[in-house]
């Protein structure tokens, strides 16, 4: 099996491992000659696909399937073209993206519907959380302490700009993965997001402090909202949990960067695998398992003598990452230390018990602080 795929960088990352993990042979497509992925696929084809460079055809003809793991329109609207033209398979559904991609379209869907989510200011009581429509993840995210910081900010923005304003809820965060076509669709290991001081995650956990009937009716959800975009592929629903109810926030039909590979290490489910299934062969091929594995994805860097835990955005300045295994403790790296003393990196890990994960997790972090 070949799987182009198309973006090196932060979900491309996690196509690329997930890739290895499957046993696939990869080829990442980016225009960029030091995308943090390009040293992790088997092979790197450097090249713009908006401009249809040679090369770049040439790779995306060689593949058996093409998975873009980027966020940008020129590029997926080139990919969807591309693949249209020349018969190739493509991993991804462009009318599900446009739903989830839009905060507007995706709220005023949950909203009419049905389905659990923050109340849009002036509603609930402050404070409120503030987002941008057309981003994902925490890019743009702010927080308002009161109405009129909310009017002011507003009243700030340029005219046409769109903005989300929602009551601020301060559960825990949770996220779960859907694949599949209409009317035959699988959820899978529910984890837990961990933030930093700016709302970008910084951790991902599994197992989650959830009850049966919690998980059952996230599954549920999750699987309610691929029935109304009609999704045909991955995508991603994020919740809040806010006094036992969980709230949707977002969803992303698209693949996501961080929770698959601790999916992958809690359950042994691999996602890349199950869209090849369903693209390829129409349905599932494996049977689904779940082994409750303690898992933990995390981001470190070290800079100036200080070992920091922050969320993804600091990875989008690491060098080129590499691939380890046993690396200071940690059973999976993927970073950019190659003998100095500053490093950005993915450390997972997983154990049976979460005692076992958090004493792993703490060798962790003494070696890093020692690394030469």
């Amino acid at each position: 099996m070949k799987i182009a795929i198309v973006g090196g960088k932060l979900q491309g990352t996690e196509a690329v491992c997930l890739a290895a993990a499957a046993g696939f042979e990869s080829i990442l497509i980016d225009a960029d000659p030091r995308a943090v992925a390009s040293r992790l696929a088997d092979r790197f084809v450097c090249g713009d696909i908006v401009r249809e460079d040679p090369q770049v055809i040439d790779a995306l003809k060689e593949a058996d399937l093409i998975l873009p793991a980027n966020e940008n329109d020129q590029v997926l609207e080139a990919v969807e073209r591309i693949a249209a033209r020349e018969g190739l398979v493509l991993a991804f559904d462009a009318q599900a993206y446009q739903i989830t991609k839009s905060k507007l379209r995706s709220d005023r869907l949950f909203h009419q519907n049905g389905i659990p989510a923050p109340a849009y200011y002036p509603a609930g009581k402050p404070p409120y959380i503030i987002k941008p429509s057309e981003e994902s993840g925490s890019a743009g995210v702010r927080r308002a302490e009161s109405a009129a910081e909310v009017e002011a900010f507003l009243s700030s923005r340029p005219e046409g700009e769109n903005w989300i304003v929602q009551e601020y809820l301060t559960g825990p965060s949770y996220s779960i993965e859907v694949i599949g076509m209409p009317g035959n669709y699988r959820t899978y290991t529910i984890t837990q997001i961990h933030m930093d001081a700016v709302y970008d995650c910084c951790a991902v956990t599994a197992p989650c402090p959830l009850s049966p009937r919690q998980e059952k009716d996230f599954a549920a959800i999750a699987c309610r909202l691929a029935e109304l975009v009609n999704l045909r592929g991955i995508m991603d629903v994020e919740v809040i949990a806010d006094e036992g109810q969980l709230k949707v926030l977002e969803i992303d039909a698209r693949l996501p960067s961080q929770t698959p590979l601790a999916v992958l290490a809690s359950s042994g489910m691999n996602f890349l695998s199950e869209l090849a299934d369903i693209f390829l062969q129409g349905t599932f091929c494996s049977k689904q398992e779940d082994r409750r594995r303690w898992s933990v994805y995390e981001h470190y860097r070290r800079q100036d003598g200080q070992l920091l835990q922050e969320g993804e955005h600091m990875m989008t300045q690491a060098a080129p990452l590499r691939f380890y295994r046993d690396f200071a403790s940690s059973q999976i790296a993927v970073c950019d230390y190659e003998d100095r003393h500053d490093f950005r990196g993915i450390f997972i890990n997983a154990a049976d018990t979460e005692e076992e994960l958090q004493a792993v997790r703490s060798r962790l972090k003494e070696h890093l602080k020692l690394l030469p």
